[in-house]
């Protein structure tokens, strides 16, 4: 587990989706990519996009790092993977937001989960930390 984003990330998801969702999964075969969170039997992936506002400095904004998770996005998609990418302050601010995403392209909704307030409810549960959602 990279750090709290990702560790918060699947919180989230594991309340809702309980024992559904991994972290730092393996999931295109001969590659070292990684996943910050994976749904196997739905084949969704979700990348926390770190360090974005380091400029030339951070992980994925570096030239040569922006170009792996190109390399790396494209893959997911030709392997037949979902791919939802989010920041850290997305991540924060509008954790509901990844939930609806997810029902989105999953077509699965959890039970009890059918409007924000619902699912704004369910986040508050993560063992993580509290989320304050305005």
């Amino acid at each position: 587990m990279k750090g709290l984003n990702e560790k918060l990330l699947l919180d989230i998801l594991n309340t809702a989706y309980p024992n559904k969702w991994i972290g730092e999964h393996r999931g295109i075969p001969d590659r070292q990519f990684r996943f910050d969170a994976a749904n196997l039997s739905e084949k969704i992936c979700i990348e926390i996009e770190g360090g974005i506002w380091l400029g030339n400095k951070g992980g994925h904004t570096s030239g040569i790092g922006y170009e792996q998770n190109l390399e790396k996005y494209n893959l997911v998609t030709i392997h037949g993977w979902k791919l939802l990418r989010y920041s850290p302050s997305m991540l924060k601010k509008h954790p509901e937001q990844i939930l609806l995403d997810v029902m989105a392209v999953s077509n699965k909704v959890p039970e009890k989960l059918t409007t924000k307030n619902d699912i704004r409810a369910k986040i508050s549960e993560t063992k993580t930390f509290q989320v304050k959602i305005s």
